[in-house]
């Protein structure tokens, strides 16, 4: 349903499980839009926990539908291994990104103890970008990505997922690489 031919971050996450022997994998999806593709991968797979913060809009939000609601946890023995984090509308801030992974996905992943965490970065919920209607700064990215370094030992990937605004995308993409660089 999405932009994407390939969803690059599920092939990554199931080639390093099945191929590389990673025992857990969390993939992290900042993309303002909800992964529907990466939720409906591993929703029935309890070595992958699936962590998205998006914009839902009770479901009015592409790709609509209940399936990004804080309801959908995961099915099939992996109950729980699905987190969502639907925003209820557009203009959320760095502040309320942060507070998200601090007291939602943070203690969560800790728990879990990944070996490896993908991060689907699209940059469409920058400030500026003209779909997704939020205003995370290049700052913000920075930060989300600092706290993720301190899972699995700082095996961590980042894959650009996409962005409508040229500039929003390589702020972000800059600041995130600069972390990764470990540069303040």
């Amino acid at each position: 349903m999405g932009f994407c031919l390939f969803n690059n971050v599920a092939v990554a996450a199931r080639y390093a499980r099945e191929k590389l022997r990673v025992r857990r994998v969390l993939i992290v999806d900042w993309d303002v839009h909800h992964g529907n593709g990466t939720h409906l991968t591993f929703e029935s797979d309890p070595n992958v926990l699936y962590f998205s913060i998006h914009r839902h809009d009770n479901g009015k939000f592409f790709p609509d539908g209940p399936l990004g609601s804080a309801e959908s946890v995961g099915k099939n023995g992996a109950e729980g291994r699905c987190v969502n984090v639907p925003w209820p509308h557009g203009g959320m801030k760095d502040a309320d990104y942060l507070y998200a992974f601090e007291r939602v996905l943070m203690p969560i992943a800790r728990e879990f103890d990944p070996e490896l965490v993908l991060v689907s970065a699209g940059f469409d919920a920058a400030e500026g970008d003209p779909i997704g209607g939020c205003h995370v700064t290049s700052r913000g990215y920075a930060q989300m990505t600092h706290l993720l370094r301190s899972l699995a030992g700082g095996n961590l990937v980042i894959a650009l997922e996409g962005g409508y605004n040229l500039s929003a995308i390589s702020l972000g993409a800059a600041a995130v690489t600069a972390v990764l660089l470990g540069m303040e």
